[in-house]
């Protein structure tokens, strides 16, 4: 651009100099403009952060699909419920994380590209305090956090569900209430050969606040599982299940403690929480304290809801 904006000052110059006819000069000037155009910015070419993202969101459904489809092929997770199901770890009783690996290994590789996608996310976040608003009673609608989310993509065994496992499978979704503060994790689970499950629905219902700009501590207050049988009887009805899991957590860590007196290891009881690493309005992707990672989406992303599961 230097080189040409000084042709364009020189050119009347040597065209008075040298006596170029005027038709000379118009083609003089003709030609610096033409070039003056090519090289100034398309502004239909311009690569905005919002371009950038969303082909980075295409390209992380691109390989959830992929894993999806290998999963079909070699087949997929049989967990169930609990310890003994290998949902839960059995020392903090925190849930575990699942190995793509023990599938396939095309399906741990596929799993791979969908969490490195996920950090790449994570380096263009356009939101940079994910929990405003959190737990404001009057401005609570409008948080980043607020709405209904549902899953895409976990690592987290108590939020894999499968047709070849006890529990059956399932859709699970999360639902944000930020003006009261509160996170219900809704599990609803789907027909077994035709016919409807005796647990139909589970709700963990969990409170929550934030601590920094991307982090929400979480403190569970109760379950609610709804049955579609009454001692045999064909009747739907709830039950309530009080979950006061920092008090349970400090008595097995407490036990813990006697049972390994005179030993040097010291253990404390784990917080619950998760970190938000990339947040727009239809997409969040948070890991969580035990390194489980959540990909969740909106409805309204209308490219993600053949993933959502």
């Amino acid at each position: 651009r230097p080189l040409l904006t000084t042709a364009a000052v020189l050119a009347p110059i040597l065209s008075t100099a040298f006596s170029i006819p005027s038709l000379h000069r118009r083609n003089v000037q003709q030609s610096v403009n033409k070039l003056s155009l090519l090289s100034a910015p398309d502004s239909n070419n311009v690569n905005t952060p919002q371009s950038s993202n969303a082909k980075l969101k295409t390209e992380l459904l691109n390989r959830i699909a992929n894993l999806s489809t290998i999963k079909e092929r070699d087949g997929d997770f049989s967990v169930d419920f609990g310890v003994k199901g290998g949902e839960l770890d059995k020392k903090s009783r925190a849930p575990q994380k699942v190995n793509f690996y023990s599938i396939s290994q095309d399906a741990g590789e596929a799993a791979d590209s969908v969490m490195q996608m996920a950090d790449n996310l994570s380096t263009v976040n356009p939101t940079e305090e994910a929990t405003k608003y959190f737990g404001d009673k009057e401005n609570g609608d409008a948080s980043p956090l607020n709405g209904e989310w549902k899953l895409l993509f976990t690592t987290a065994a108590d939020a894999t569900f499968s047709k070849n496992s006890k529990r059956g499978a399932a859709t699970a979704k999360n639902v944000v209430d930020a003006k009261r503060g509160r996170i219900t994790n809704v599990i609803d689970f789907e027909p077994i050969n035709g016919t409807e499950p005796l647990l139909k629905q589970l709700n963990v219902v969990i409170g929550a606040k934030p601590n920094g700009k991307s982090r929400v501590e979480l403190r569970f207050r109760y379950a609610k599982a709804v049955l579609t049988r009454f001692f045999g009887w064909k009747r739907q009805w709830s039950l309530y299940i009080p979950v006061p899991a920092p008090f349970i957590t400090r008595i097995i860590v407490f036990f813990s403690r006697i049972f390994r007196f005179g030993k040097k290891e010291k253990r404390v009881p784990p917080k619950a929480y998760f970190d938000v690493v990339y947040l727009d309005k239809d997409l969040r992707i948070h890991k969580t304290g035990e390194d489980n990672v959540f990909v969740q989406a909106k409805d309204s992303w209308e490219e993600a809801r053949p993933y959502m599961s």
